[in-house]
């Protein structure tokens, strides 16, 4: 069945050994008024057969008694191939088992021979619309379980952002219960295994939009490498981390060296075909009302990871180096991060540093840049230098995956898209306001490629150098 012109368009096949009935048929029914475009024939169940393989059929008109394979044989294959099929049987003699036999195969009709051609057409209208009718539910309901689906899918991701940041508070007591609220009882029970993927560097320079288009196809490589099938989700979440939380199989537990080992494999993965490096942050089994603490103490290893990209770690045996900030004070440091009070951050961190005179005491009237100040400041004083988001971290002291998603909570932009704004309002101003050649000033802010510095000119201002220039003489 197809669609022309707004309306709906049916495909018939007659089968019959007599090649006169399959004339009288096609010629006797007016075929346009049952909104018929295509009617094929067969004289023979291996030919019908053979149209089935090459086109969808709606409704089947057959001789029962046909000498190399009746037309309850002939239903039988159909009802395996094409079930959507509706089967209006013709014959000559009205034999009861014939007719039960129909009747059990789920054939439309039975019509006796010689056949009235106003009977026959009543009964294929009433064939199509009942093909019509099954059709429009097929697709009803195919539309309701891809927005079932998807709120499923939105539900279950507010779900887990709301337990990893232990906005549900989950205990023994009340598990059931969100669980049930949530249409997730299927989870009850079920030890998690989340997995923090960390994204490192890019390999080659991404906009903000290309960057949410790499990190979605990371989260999908998760799906297809880290996850058994059904057994786990990858989410995002609202400071855009993204996460991988493993449901425990249920016929034992994780089997955590068969974890690390995807992981390595999704690590290679992600740098060949997405062109960055990762780390990935492995858990421990956790209960739903365990799971936030994990995730938390997940967050606080890449915290602390200053130096070292492209690994997997564990969160089991994890000892924090001598020296280091207690667990706790580092949590709510973290915490606040991720809130966005940067500022809090600072003035509580250089109070501690002072306390173990570390640094002079702070006025309370002095004033301090932000991380993410300090980071632009660094941008403005490096321009005409390779930038790369390491750099950056290692100036204010943070993991890289954490200060791209600072910066881009602060900003609304990621550091790459903020760096090729900078530099090309710095061009702008050097070609208005001096006579340089425009080659010298792409070779001032480190473009010795002068094509690819006017494509990039010309996507954040609209309009070539050339064009500019002209502009300001």
């Amino acid at each position: 069945m197809n669609r022309t012109g707004g309306n709906l368009m049916y495909k018939v096949l007659i089968v019959d050994d007599e090649m006169y009935a399959v004339m009288g048929i096609k010629s006797g029914v007016d075929w346009e008024a049952l909104q018929v475009s295509e009617i094929y024939e067969a004289y023979n169940l291996r030919d019908a057969l053979k149209v089935f393989e090459r086109t969808a059929i709606d409704v089947m008109i057959c001789d029962i008694e046909m000498p190399k394979g009746t037309g309850i044989e002939l239903l039988e294959r159909v009802n395996d191939i094409s079930p959507e099929t509706e089967t209006i049987f013709l014959t000559a003699h009205a034999h009861f088992d014939f007719m039960q036999r129909a009747i059990q195969l789920d054939g439309f009709d039975y019509l006796l021979k010689p056949i009235e051609y106003d009977m026959l057409k009543s009964s294929i209208a009433r064939a199509l619309e009942s093909v019509r009718q099954e059709r429009e539910m097929t697709e009803l309901r195919a539309r309701y379980n891809e927005t079932w689906q998807k709120r499923k899918g939105l539900i279950t991701e507010k779900f887990w952002n709301d337990v990893l940041t232990r906005r549900i508070h989950c205990t023994p007591d009340n598990v059931l219960k969100i669980l049930q609220e949530h249409e997730l009882l299927s989870l009850s029970g079920t030890t998690f295994m989340p997995v923090l993927v960390s994204v490192e560097s890019w390999m080659r320079e991404y906009s903000t939009r290309d960057e949410e288009m790499m990190e979605y196809n990371i989260r999908k490589a998760a799906e297809e490498i880290l996850l058994d099938p059904g057994r786990g989700e990858v989410i995002q979440t609202k400071q855009g981390v993204n996460v991988v939380i493993l449901y425990g199989p249920e016929d034992g537990e994780i089997r955590e060296d068969t974890l690390y080992d995807r992981c390595i494999a999704y690590l290679e993965s992600c740098r060949r075909y997405f062109h960055c490096t990762l780390s990935c942050y492995i858990g421990e089994p956790s209960t739903l009302f365990e799971i936030g603490e994990t995730y938390q103490k997940l967050l606080e290893m890449e915290y602390g990871n200053l130096n070292k990209s492209n690994e997997v770690y564990r969160l089991a045996g994890f000892v924090p180096e001598s020296g280091q900030v207690p667990a706790a004070k580092l949590r709510n440091w973290i915490q606040l991060l991720e809130l966005g009070k940067l500022e809090d951050v600072e003035r509580d961190l250089k109070t501690c540093l002072a306390a173990q005179r570390l640094i002079p005491a702070l006025s309370e009237k002095e004033s301090h840049p932000s991380v993410i100040q300090r980071v632009q400041g660094y941008i403005a004083e490096h321009l005409h230098e390779p930038i790369t988001r390491e750099q950056l971290a290692c100036c204010v002291h943070l993991n890289p995956a954490y200060l791209s998603r600072l910066f881009k909570r602060e900003t609304g932009e990621s550091i790459t898209d903020y760096i090729l704004r900078e530099r090309m309002e710095a061009a702008k101003e050097m070609i208005r306001e001096s006579s340089m050649p425009i080659s010298d000033v792409a070779k001032s802010l480190g473009y010795y490629n002068f094509s690819h510095f006017s494509k990039m000119f010309k996507k954040v201002h609209h309009a070539s150098p050339q064009q500019i220039r002209r502009k300001s003489v």
